[in-house]
């Protein structure tokens, strides 16, 4: 058994403290720990279906029209899904299978609907 004399007590608040404040604080929208992952995510997501559904054609992949720039209307436009001949990859944008030096062939072969599914869930 051990016992502890005196009391141990921060005179000065660090800057995990603060920050802890400020996202406890009640507010009309609770931000809490983990909206600093979740906001940002959800903008991510946001972004990248606009993208989608307005610059990026599925005609590559299904031969479909499907953004607002081919004449899509917001029911029929839609985020291009990966070809059935790329099965259930990935389509990473970063890392040694990515597609970060050619932004819009990644966009064509359908990388938005995965970076979509990934950031909106």
């Amino acid at each position: 058994m051990s016992i502890a004399l005196g009391r141990f007590t921060k005179d000065e608040k660090d800057l995990f403290d603060i920050m802890d404040d400020w996202l406890r604080r009640d507010r009309f929208v609770f931000v809490g720990w983990s909206g600093l992952l979740l906001f940002p995510c959800a903008y991510f997501a946001l972004g990248g279906w606009f993208t989608g559904t307005t610059f990026v054609t599925s005609w590559y992949t299904h031969g479909l029209a499907s953004s607002y720039l081919e004449g899509c209307n917001f029911l029929t436009a839609a985020i291009s899904t990966p070809a059935n001949s790329l099965a259930h990859s990935l389509l990473l944008a970063m890392g040694s299978s990515g597609y970060w030096g050619d932004f819009t062939r990644w966009c064509q072969l359908g990388g938005l609907w995965t970076f979509v599914a990934l950031h909106g869930f």
